[in-house]
């Protein structure tokens, strides 16, 4: 089950990085690979993503619902698709500097055979964008303060 995680510091109070980080519509521009989203419930959303393994390239469409929520603090999320799971979390603290630390964490569980066939493939990829999601946030969040 491949999984990354990532801590890095937003210079922006807690209540700016829960407000992009939280809002589906807002963090679109930062997840690498997700073309749309569309918000079809209060704690539910269809998520459309691209996601591209060398060569090959697979449209998913993922529908999550968030299953834990403690604004500004605290979100974690579960999603569902053809041939794969996903899990996300989100810690926040505040930091003396007036700045938050922010805890992401990505799950995948595939069940295909053909995403089974691809776990070290899925592993890289998935911290690279582990890893691009933080800067994005932190380069969007920090721009508007």
């Amino acid at each position: 089950m491949p999984e990354s995680q990532i801590e890095f510091e937003v210079k922006a109070p807690i209540e700016s990085v829960w407000g992009l980080m939280a809002d589906p519509k807002m963090s679109t521009h930062c997840i690498p690979g997700l073309l749309a989203c569309k918000v079809t419930g209060p704690n539910t959303n269809l998520w459309v993503m691209e996601f591209q393994i060398g060569p090959i390239i697979k449209r998913i469409e993922m529908r999550s619902t968030t299953v834990e929520l403690d604004p500004p603090y605290h979100g974690k999320w579960v999603g569902k698709a053809k041939g794969i799971r996903m899990s996300g979390e989100i810690d926040l603290k505040e930091d003396t500097n007036s700045s938050t630390i922010v805890s992401y964490k990505l799950t995948l569980k595939p069940k295909s055979i053909f995403l089974l066939s691809m776990l070290s493939f899925i592993e890289e990829k998935l911290k690279r964008d582990v890893k691009q999601y933080a800067e994005n946030v932190k380069y969007h969040v920090e721009k508007n303060i």
